[in-house]
């Protein structure tokens, strides 16, 4: 790739972070756009509790499942051992801030089906903790698939039948997605956990490590506001680097 070109990419790059943060801050203020943005709610819910999936089984704990409410809150039940939760309990949270910070790197990159391709292995992660984790119906009920198989769909038609350019920004957008809801989903736990308003993944860490369940909520919050940070920071100062370098 020339200069010229790499130049050419950077600006783009930043372009597409830019309007896609600008897309989701423009939402807020779309009435009824909760229900247009739901599939993307249930996808990063998805995402969330696939993280304490994830986790448990790197411990060796069971996965009795994953269930998804309609309401778009979810929960992962696990066995293992007791040290396990230490693992478990903030791989959620801080699982969903990281997934999100990962995919906005997407916003950088070129080439013309690099959208597509990030959209499918979005589609593919869906799918397989659909089949994996959310298959047995004590647990997970009928909702759960449902919705999971759903979420698979919609991004394969996205990465199918979708411009490259326009797959590459909904990969942004679904990025920009996932850490804000990270973030506001750790400032409800933070309200939760204040008000002791019922058990969560904090009040959880607080029964195995007899701390504070603010404690954890807040030490979450702040891990996870460093790593969308530096995520932030890396991307664009690599797509500045790239346009200096063309007008010097």
């Amino acid at each position: 790739m020339t200069t010229n070109s790499q130049s050419v990419q950077a600006a783009l790059a930043r372009r597409r972070l830019l309007l896609a943060t600008l897309v989701t801050a423009v939402l807020l203020f779309v009435p009824y756009s909760q229900y247009l943005l739901y599939p993307v709610r249930l996808f990063v819910t998805l995402i969330h509790e696939s993280g304490h999936a994830l986790a448990a089984t790197l411990t060796g704990s069971v996965v009795r499942g994953i269930a998804l409410s309609p309401n778009t809150s979810g929960v992962t039940l696990t066995q293992g051992p007791y040290w396990a939760q230490w693992v478990i309990d903030p791989a959620g949270y801080l699982g969903a801030a990281l997934f999100g910070a990962v995919m906005l790197q997407t916003g950088r990159l070129g080439g013309r089906n690099a959208g597509r391709m990030v959209l499918g292995a979005m589609a593919a992660a869906v799918l397989a903790a659909t089949l994996v984790w959310c298959h047995n119906p004590l647990v997970s009920g009928l909702f759960t698939p449902a919705a999971g198989l759903t979420v698979f769909v919609l991004l394969g038609l996205a990465a199918f039948y979708t411009r490259a350019e326009t797959a590459l920004f909904l990969a942004v957008f679904l990025a920009v997605q996932c850490c804000l809801d990270a973030l506001n989903d750790l400032g409800t736990l933070l309200l939760i956990t204040a008000n002791n308003l019922g058990d969560n993944d904090a009040s959880n860490m607080a029964h195995v490590s007899h701390i504070p369940a603010t404690f954890w909520a807040v030490s979450w919050a702040l891990l996870a506001m460093l790593i969308l940070g530096v995520s932030l920071r890396g991307y664009w100062r690599a797509t500045s680097h790239s346009v200096r370098r063309e007008e010097s």
